[in-house]
């Protein structure tokens, strides 16, 4: 038994999960980039800003090979940015800006300057987030007289929420929406 009282062999022999087992697989793969953390590459957008991270990410960072009095791990390093298109120069004029925030964000010297490459950026994950058309009038008041028999406040809202979200799903084609309707008169 542990000192919690939990048996110890459901605790040795449980399946980890997943997440606990990225950082361990892909350790090597950032070193060999020169990061020893994937921090900077998960807070990216944080980092620099949201405007910015969409058009240039980092690629590599890079220690100078004998350490200075920087204090940082090994003297401070250039860190190497994938820039898309004509940005570059833009980025190349808020250099000192970028490095700044990204020093502040560590609280060391950890960036002394960037190395910008052009090229193209991977492509960003598509957002998952649905759009939902407002309701029509007649949408509206069929959902409310549908809703009319519930007396719970808390759940007649929930389900109103839930009409309109199912309502006004895009993917549905013109007469889905009709017989939608019609169900609730």
């Amino acid at each position: 038994m542990t000192r919690y009282g939990r048996p110890i062999a459901p605790m040795r022999y449980q399946t980890p999960p997943i997440g606990a087992r990225v950082p361990a697989i892909t350790r090597d793969i950032f070193r060999k980039r020169g990061f020893s953390q994937s921090h900077i590459l998960a807070h990216w957008p944080a980092i620099i800003g949201e405007a910015l991270a969409e058009y240039c990410s980092p690629e590599k960072l890079a220690f100078p090979r004998t350490p200075n009095e920087g204090r940082g791990p090994q003297g401070s390093a250039t860190l190497t940015v994938r820039v898309d298109g004509p940005i570059a120069l833009e980025i190349r004029h808020l250099e000192p800006q970028i490095v700044e925030r990204i020093n502040g964000y560590y609280g060391y010297t950890a960036v002394a300057r960037l190395k910008l490459v052009q090229g193209p950026l991977p492509p960003r994950p598509k957002s998952r987030r649905r759009k939902f058309r407002p309701l029509t009038q007649g949408e509206r008041d069929a959902l409310v007289r549908s809703l009319d028999p519930i007396g719970e406040p808390a759940l007649k809202s929930a389900l109103e929420r839930l009409g309109q979200r199912i309502l006004g799903t895009s993917a549905r084609l013109p007469d889905s929406r009709a017989r939608a309707t019609q169900r609730f008169d």
